[in-house]
């Protein structure tokens, strides 16, 4: 007798804690704010995975993070679609895949943003160790076992039977322990974002006195120089203006020896190019004496080391691209830590509210609108991506050009 009044009372605790889906209110409003989110916000992140999948120019871990980000959202998107759905028209099948996926959808959202911003920092404090170590089959395999563990660990009340998702009701304490758990992520990922902010706005400083300097007028040839060195050694009468103008022309024409993709950096200071020029008359002699190098690769190994911060002081080999992408996720995922603040810390508040038998309609009201803010990240986040990666424009509009003039042809046959 006693056995049987403890299970009872354990089947009364748990079902206190057990939230009905389809006891939702959702508004005509409400309704159309969420389908338009939906279908915006997975419109938006396809054409980010399309891109990135398809361009192999964007084939790098800096982007991979992204389009695995965009596959999350719009998992999570296809699950507010499916909570939409169960509301509305009573469709218990639809509620099983809402009440399994409630809280892993979501944190595995999360898990994805935390290895990106640590893909950041780690590109940015440790570049030597990241150029080695940090690939694209290293990404991926990286994504998935955190993707993995993450789905285990949650769905665990499921597989071990001490949950099911035939009932149609979200444990708020499941849901406490898995917003928990992304409250305290939230916290260290915002410490990982602001350390990146600090390290990128420390280089970005350094160099920009040296890169403001008076801008130096040349003229480039659009003929190539390249000479024998018989030819070079039997002309006693090469000028210093001459060589200057000569090794520009074909540092202009090979920009990705040099400088990547911003070679007028080397020349935006006058003292500069005649410092190298007079360095690479004073070598002339040494230079004919090899045969097998030219006289301009050699002028141009004079100048450096091919980093993407060569006129900064203390030559950091830092990617110039790597530190624009670890910059732009900052500002971009910002405000997406900020709006997963409220609902997590909404979801605790709610959780004690049931526990000491209080009036909790407020806070339900509370986090219904909380939630609606928090849906606008899966539009942002694409958009943004797409509006600060000069890289994914150029990606982007090479691969809208190829199919424009794919369906052009077509057409005119």
């Amino acid at each position: 007798m006693d056995g049987e009044k403890s299970v009872a009372l354990a089947n009364t605790t748990l079902g206190k804690y057990d939230y009905p889906v389809m006891e939702q209110d959702v508004s005509v409003a409400q309704t159309s704010f969420r389908t338009s989110v939906i279908c915006v916000g997975i419109l938006l992140n396809c054409v980010v995975l399309f891109v990135v999948i398809f361009s192999r120019q964007l084939h790098y871990p800096r982007h991979i993070f992204w389009a695995a980000i965009s596959i999350f959202e719009c998992l999570f998107l296809v699950d507010t679609a499916l909570e939409l759905e169960t509301v509305l028209r009573r469709d218990y099948f639809a509620c099983r895949f809402v009440v399994l996926f409630y809280p892993v959808d979501y944190s595995i959202l999360l898990i994805c943003v935390s290895l990106a911003a640590l893909d950041r920092y780690l590109s940015i404090v440790r570049y030597d160790w990241y150029q080695v170590n940090v690939t694209n089959r290293g990404a991926i395999v990286s994504i998935t076992i955190a993707t993995g563990i993450t789905y285990v660990i949650f769905t665990c009340p499921f597989w071990t039977g001490y949950r099911s998702i035939y009932t149609c009701t979200v444990n708020i304490i499941h849901s406490v322990l898995a917003f928990t758990w992304n409250l305290f992520l939230g916290i260290v990922c915002l410490v990982l974002h602001f350390k990146i902010f600090v390290e990128t706005k420390s280089l970005i400083r350094r160099y920009v006195p040296k890169y403001r300097r008076k801008p130096v007028t040349v003229k480039f040839e659009n003929k190539s120089f390249i000479r024998q060195p018989s030819n070079i050694s039997s002309d006693p009468s090469l000028k210093n203006n001459e060589t200057a103008e000569q090794i520009l022309s074909v540092v202009s024409e090979n920009p990705s020896v040099v400088g990547g993709e911003n070679p007028s950096i080397f020349f935006q200071d006058a003292e500069f190019t005649q410092t190298h020029v007079s360095h690479h008359q004073d070598s002339t002699d040494e230079c004919h004496r090899d045969s097998h190098l030219p006289l301009v690769s050699q002028a141009i190994n004079n100048l450096g080391d091919t980093e993407s911060f060569p006129w900064m002081p203390n030559r950091s080999k830092v990617n110039r691209l790597e530190v624009q992408a670890a910059l732009n996720l900052s500002v971009n995922i910002l405000p997406f830590w900020l709006c997963a603040f409220p609902v997590s810390c909404n979801i605790i508040v709610f959780y004690w509210c049931i526990r000491l038998d209080a009036n909790c309609d407020s806070l339900m009201v509370t986090l219904n609108y909380f939630w609606e803010t928090f849906m606008l990240h899966s539009i942002y986040n694409p958009i943004m991506y797409i509006a600060t990666c000069s890289e994914f424009q150029r990606a982007f509009l090479r691969i809208a050009n190829k199919w424009f003039n794919k369906f052009r042809f077509a057409f005119r046959k």
